[in-house]
């Protein structure tokens, strides 16, 4: 966590004094969305099958769709309840459905749970790449003129995940050279944007910020996705007596904190980008307590009461 705050220090002074412009902005959000993101997308998902999961692997898409389809309507119906803007309601419902799977999260698996298991977060991420690149887009979208089935389609970041999900499935990977090469882009993704939510923050002025951070709203997008929703959702799960440790690796996958990529759509095809870059710096820095306490919490429910 600390790491990913060094760099969202560094895009925040570099646009303070200038280095990074204002004009600088859609340039980067541009070269994440359609470079980075889609060489990280496809890079990650070029691993070896293991065959020796079985039907584990329809399982963990299943447990994947379970918690993404109650997160959404979940979403949706409290945007409803609130009473949100189309402005807002995009960005709300995004920061709650999708969190930093691909990076805080596999780093967290590795760590907690352990690198053996990564090859089942990356099928757990599967679905999410799907519904993040088509759905997260339309939520941005809705209600927008000029809004074209090809803005969801036909972006990079959707057309990654289709050659991702061949790369996975077919046994086929791609030559070490051009692998090699995608990967040293993709590992740029993370770093360049933390560094364009610094300047997205950088952009605030300090009434807004005070604003957002004293609205309410902020807060209950953290609690909801940090803690509640992957409670809720996954502890009725533990009466199933699934394999503890593919339970532990979905929970915390689904308990990370928001994505940046919510502000980089929100930046792209508009909303609320400063709600989306106030919620993600907000929920990454307590993700680093509640994470270790849902480990901890389903790992003592998993092994002790069942």
């Amino acid at each position: 966590m600390l790491e990913l705050y060094l760099m969202f220090f560094v895009g925040l002074v570099a646009y303070w004094i200038g280095w990074i412009p204002s004009v600088g902005r859609p340039v980067l959000t541009n070269l994440l969305l359609y470079v980075t993101l889609p060489c990280l997308i496809v890079t990650s998902m070029d691993v070896p099958f293991d065959s020796s999961l079985g039907k584990g692997v329809g399982l963990l898409i299943l447990l994947s769709i379970y918690f993404l389809a109650g997160t959404a309507c979940i979403a949706k119906w409290s945007s409803v309840m609130l009473n949100l803007n189309p402005f807002t309601s995009g960005v709300y419902q995004s920061l709650l459905l999708f969190g930093n799977q691909g990076f805080i999260g596999v780093a967290v698996v590795s760590h907690l749970v352990g690198p053996e298991f990564l090859f089942i977060a990356v099928v757990f991420n599967l679905v999410y790449f799907i519904l993040i690149w088509t759905y997260g887009i339309w939520l941005m979208c809705q209600g927008k003129e000029g809004m074209k089935l090809s803005t969801i389609w036909g972006n990079p970041g959707f057309v990654a995940t289709l050659v991702g999900l061949c790369l996975f499935f077919l046994p086929i990977s791609m030559p070490a050279t051009l692998n090699n090469a995608l990967s040293s882009v993709g590992e740029m993704t993370v770093p360049l944007s933390m560094i364009v939510i610094g300047c997205f923050t950088a952009s605030i002025s300090k009434n807004d910020l005070k604003q957002y951070l004293g609205s309410g709203l902020v807060w209950l997008i953290t609690l909801l996705r940090l803690l509640v929703l992957p409670a809720a959702l996954f502890l009725p799960v533990l009466f199933l007596h699934l394999p503890l440790d593919w339970l532990l690796v979905a929970v915390l996958l689904s308990a990370t904190p928001c994505a940046p990529t919510i502000s980089l759509f929100a930046e792209k095809y508009g909303g609320d980008v400063k709600l989306a870059t106030v919620s993600v710096l907000v929920s990454t820095l307590f993700a680093s307590v509640t994470l270790p306490f849902l480990f901890w919490l389903f790992e003592w429910l998993g092994t002790g009461l069942f």
